[in-house]
């Protein structure tokens, strides 16, 4: 398998490359969640291997984003030195396959690695329908084709914007940060001076009409960053861009 690797302690990453490698799989190791972000939108992996402390990022709300907001489909091994109870329900929940605690062994890495192949083997084979899920408003997301539909009429969105508008659907009523949107959707630091997230806001409220005509207002919040919010019929034709 393809195998990406975000963990931030350089000796762990090379440990668990090693041991992956030996077993023929292909490992890309990364220190920070943004630099991973990154290299999803310029290769595919099969698995991912995902630590919970991360210099830059959480690696529990990590893995949520990643099948939340970005839609990956692809197998995620959650890692930690916890070994609580409650710490492998909450990452299972969160959208992990599989959970290992440090230290590791490397049979029972290559044992779970080995399983996770398989299912994925037998997910490939048995997958062959499209999932559609129904957002508030009049919008719904055809997940397998990355499209996002507004009332009656699929909307024409490039990939980032795609993104970033799932993020915001999934989330009515959620405050998002500049920075923590160039951090999830564009995979860059967050400290960064940059109009790139007011431009692409301005651009899905024209595109998905998120003016409150449709149940849904995108509204900036001074100082912060922006929040898709439910409009009342009584609000909708005082709503404005």
């Amino acid at each position: 398998m393809h195998i990406g690797i975000l963990e931030d302690d350089h000796d762990q990453r090379d440990y668990l490359t090693l041991c992956l490698e030996s077993q023929g799989h292909e490992v890309a190791g990364f220190e920070r969640a943004s630099q991973l972000l990154r290299a999803l939108r310029e290769r595919s992996f099969d698995l991912l291997i995902i630590d919970w402390q991360l210099p830059d990022a959480c690696g529990m709300e990590l893995t949520r984003t990643l099948r939340n907001e970005h839609g990956w489909q692809g197998l995620i091994l959650f890692i930690t030195a916890s070994q609580g109870e409650e710490d492998v329900v909450h990452a299972l929940q969160h959208g992990a396959d599989d959970f290992l605690s440090k230290p590791i062994n490397p049979r029972e890495l290559s044992a779970r690695v080995s399983a996770l192949g398989r299912r994925l083997a037998n997910s490939k084979a048995s997958n062959g329908s499209q999932e559609v899920e129904a957002l508030p408003g009049q919008y719904r997301i055809e997940q397998d084709e990355h499209t996002i539909w507004c009332g009656e009429h699929p909307v024409n969105l490039t990939q980032r914007e795609y993104r970033l508008a799932v993020l915001l659907l999934r989330r009515v009523g959620e405050l998002f940060s500049r920075a923590y949107l160039l951090e999830m959707v564009w995979g860059i630091n967050g400290d960064i001076s940059t109009r790139t997230v007011d431009t692409h806001i301005s651009r899905l409220r024209r595109k998905l009409e998120l003016d409150g005509r449709r149940g849904l207002r995108l509204k900036s919040v001074y100082q912060h960053g922006y929040r898709l919010e439910t409009c009342t019929p009584s609000a909708l034709s005082a709503a404005s861009a």
